[in-house]
């Protein structure tokens, strides 16, 4: 017997609306391009309201954030929807031993990138240069995680061409995670989390495409320790007497959900600008694009999103019977309680009440 032995099909945005045009008793050659336009239109509403349903496993993201001392305002990336864990972060900084050091490709003073001061930077003369750290014979150190923090001239925005590399001899190098075009802007950290790590000797950032390095700081990061924050609803939130109040540890936070990007309020102000904070957010769908692409959603649910796509064309298509939008409308909710009746992790679930108002 003979098998494909091949998995993950994928169709594009003009398929799917094919088979929607079909399900509605048009065959697909009858549409004209505006009723093909609206059908993607349709589908991209589809997509959107996927988010209102529940949870979507394989649109949930995680964004680490460099604080910066005394700002107390997070953007998360647009297409965010709404926090479902937030963690603050302390890292541990090695430094070189007694052979190693810290090196530029193409001058300023290097050690203002690795002296735990925001306030200088070091800034390189010549594109396409790199600035690294060396921890030293017999010290290979493991990188969790790695941050820069750019210096832009007049405090603005610039845009940079990344890569982070590692070696283990100081002149081969391989790519740890190359970061591309980045914009990047005056004293707002970029993390990257490096997964897997490396324990090696060498790290450095190397810029290209015509980029000139200038950075305050280049932190190689290892030993986090992150720890749960606590949500607050708006009226806790503007009802704390004192916001500006800071601390090492911002410990709570309120999530405002505005447009276009939704922001997160701290709680207190943090005072330290070399630690993090990790967001677990559930984010939008990706827009539906040209009708050759391929839509952001898994095989599994390819039905559910195909017949409710068909149900919203049928109101939209001319002369399509009322009874056939009807049955329509019954087989999307048929086929999207089957798919969200998977979206599951099948993992253990805890239930810890909170019973401090009766004990403390």
């Amino acid at each position: 017997m003979a098998y494909s032995d091949a998995y993950g099909q994928v169709y594009n945005v003009q398929t799917l609306i094919d088979h929607g045009a079909r399900r509605c008793g048009k065959l697909a050659e009858e549409l004209t391009s505006e009723q093909v336009l609206s059908a993607r239109e349709s589908l991209g509403f589809v997509l959107t309201n996927l988010i209102n349903i529940g949870i979507q496993y394989w649109a949930v993201k995680k964004e680490v954030i460099g604080l910066n001392a005394n700002k107390y305002i997070y953007s998360l990336p647009i297409g965010a929807n709404d926090v479902l864990n937030a963690l603050y972060r302390q890292m541990n900084r090695p430094t070189p031993n007694a052979f190693g050091g810290y090196t530029t490709s193409a001058g300023g003073v290097i050690a203002n990138a690795f002296d735990n001061n925001v306030t200088t930077y070091t800034q390189q003369t010549s594109p396409n240069g790199n600035i690294g750290i060396n921890f030293g014979t017999d010290n290979p150190i493991y990188a969790g995680s790695i941050g820069i923090l750019p210096y832009v001239a007049g405090g603005g925005s610039a845009t940079w061409t990344l890569t982070l590399e590692y070696s283990t001899d100081g002149s081969t190098w391989s790519t740890l995670d190359n970061l591309g075009t980045v914009i990047v802007t005056d004293n707002q950290w970029i993390w990257t989390d490096i997964d897997p790590g490396q324990s090696v000797q060498y790290y450095r950032v190397r810029a290209s495409g015509g980029t000139t390095l200038a950075l305050r700081e280049f932190y190689v990061g290892n030993m986090s320790q992150e720890i749960t924050m606590s949500r607050l609803n708006r009226d806790d939130y503007t009802n704390l007497p004192n916001k500006n109040f800071t601390a090492n540890q911002p410990y709570q936070f309120w999530f405002n959900r505005t447009v276009p990007q939704p922001e997160i309020y701290l709680w207190p102000v943090p005072s330290d600008p070399f630690i993090q904070m990790t967001v677990w957010y559930s984010k939008q769908i990706m827009d539906v694009g040209d009708l050759t692409d391929e839509l952001q959603i898994p095989q599994r649910w390819y039905l559910a999103v195909v017949n409710m796509l068909a149900h919203q064309m049928a109101m939209e298509l001319p002369a399509v019977p009322v009874e056939r939008i009807t049955y329509l409308e019954q087989q999307a909710e048929k086929y999207l309680n089957l798919a969200e009746a998977e979206e599951r992790d099948k993992s253990p679930i805890y239930f810890s009440p909170n019973i401090s108002v009766y004990t403390r």
